[in-house]
């Protein structure tokens, strides 16, 4: 049996499908509601948290669950103080410093579509209305603009920035397409939005904005909603992005080489009930790892399921109710998962987030945090693990609004 495996008594909550770092001084009590200590120890496991936060006014996170957030070094993360008047994702961003645990304003600009480049600190990310894309610099906290967005065109999704930090790609629709007035203050995949904007299959395209001269490209064009766009973190050629929709209509994973901008897809669905989806690289840079659920089909299959692009060989790890989550991500050193839990009807206090370590075709959880206090509706957590696998950052509501947080990992994780 692995070391980490979870005790039966804590594999009894039954989680709903959703498209402990152990010390010998007892914990203290998590902050009462409304207000957050700097720093305090979480009920269930022990392990301490860091509320990331502190000074920013109003709801605040990390940043979009695939984007990096954190220097190599581990010194400095990314923290949004959500501005939702301004429409989703947007925010102003801060540094969070773990030697000191100073919160610092990067700009003052209102950002969009954010991702940073770890090893350049850069800080990319749209503005403008969405018409013009932005670098700031976490270090220096120098701003400019990398590329003006054609004028017919509006930067609609979110952007990526690949290995060698030569472009950044994001998706974009046309300007007389998108809805007039105010923006959209709610996920994309919340609410009515998801099957009107699907149904519209408007025109969408992948673009590309050469980061040194400014020059923008058309990647591809489609009429179907297109988004969540990740470069490879390995290879500077190989970008991941996906047709957007009820994930049980569309075939959602596809990769493209941008030096032949031919479209390649990961996962060709068989069955009406499958549905994959909130996909993401491995550490690698060549697996890509997704949610493959069967839950309208008999039996109800649940997996976590990574594609290695070079070989073809697909991994399998059967998710089971213990620690069925919204979002999963791999480890920087690629031996184990992390997953930020889902709404447990009728029983939030199982709600929890895990370590996941494969262990013979299966995945071994150990708790890191309660996640009882957290509405999902409000707060996705997002995981983040920092290089060190000191820290892994999240999104909560445990003060009532949406803030930001690290728990310390268990010290068998660190490297």
């Amino acid at each position: 049996m692995n070391k980490y495996l979870l005790s039966a008594a804590c594999i009894a909550a039954a989680l709903l499908p959703h498209p402990g770092h152990a010390q010998t001084d007892p914990p203290a009590s998590a902050p009462a509601a409304n207000t957050i200590a700097d720093e305090y120890n979480d009920p269930d496991t022990g392990a301490r948290v860091l509320h990331l936060s502190k000074g920013i006014d109003g709801p605040a996170g990390v940043i979009y669950f695939t984007q990096a957030c954190i220097t190599p070094d581990g010194r400095y993360a990314l923290v949004r103080n959500l501005a939702p008047t301004a429409g989703h994702t947007a925010g102003l961003m801060y540094r969070y410093d773990f030697k000191t645990g100073d919160v610092v304003k990067l700009t003052d600009r209102m950002t969009r579509n954010q991702v940073m480049v770890p090893k350049s600190g850069n800080l990319y990310y749209t503005s403008d209305n969405d018409t013009a894309i932005y670098v700031t610099n976490i270090l220096d906290m120098t701003t400019r603009k990398v590329a003006d967005i054609p004028p017919d065109l509006i930067c609609s999704g979110g952007l990526t920035v690949n290995a060698d930090e030569s472009l950044v790609v994001g998706t974009a629709t046309l300007a007389k397409d998108e809805p007039k007035g105010p923006p959209s203050t709610t996920p994309p995949n919340q609410g009515p939005g998801l099957n009107n904007t699907f149904e519209k299959h408007n025109l969408n395209m992948l673009i590309d904005a050469d980061i040194k001269t400014g020059k923008v490209n058309i990647l591809h064009k489609i009429n179907t909603w297109l988004g969540h766009t990740q470069f490879s973190p390995t290879d500077p050629d190989l970008l991941m992005y996906c047709h957007e929709g009820p994930w049980q209509l569309v075939d959602r994973i596809w990769t493209m080489h941008i030096s032949d901008q031919k479209p390649q897809l990961v996962l060709k669905r068989t069955v009406d009930g499958e549905i994959a989806g909130h996909e993401f690289w491995g550490a690698d840079g060549t697996t890509v790892w997704y949610d493959h659920n069967f839950r309208g089909t008999p039996g109800g299959k649940h997996f976590l399921e990574g594609k290695n692009l070079t070989t073809g060989v697909v991994t399998q790890y059967p998710i089971t109710a213990p620690f069925q989550s919204i979002h999963y991500t791999q480890s920087p050193d690629g031996k184990f998962f992390v997953c930020d839990g889902g709404t447990v009807r009728g029983n939030p206090s199982a709600q929890a987030m895990y370590a996941l370590v494969p262990d013979n075709g299966k995945l071994d959880p150990i708790k890191l945090c309660s996640m009882a206090k957290n509405n999902y509706t409000d707060a996705e957590p997002n995981p983040h693990l920092t290089p060190d696998q000191h820290w892994d950052l999240f999104t909560a509501t445990f003060s009532g609004i949406s803030k930001a947080y690290a728990v310390e990992m268990p010290k068998q994780f660190w490297r």
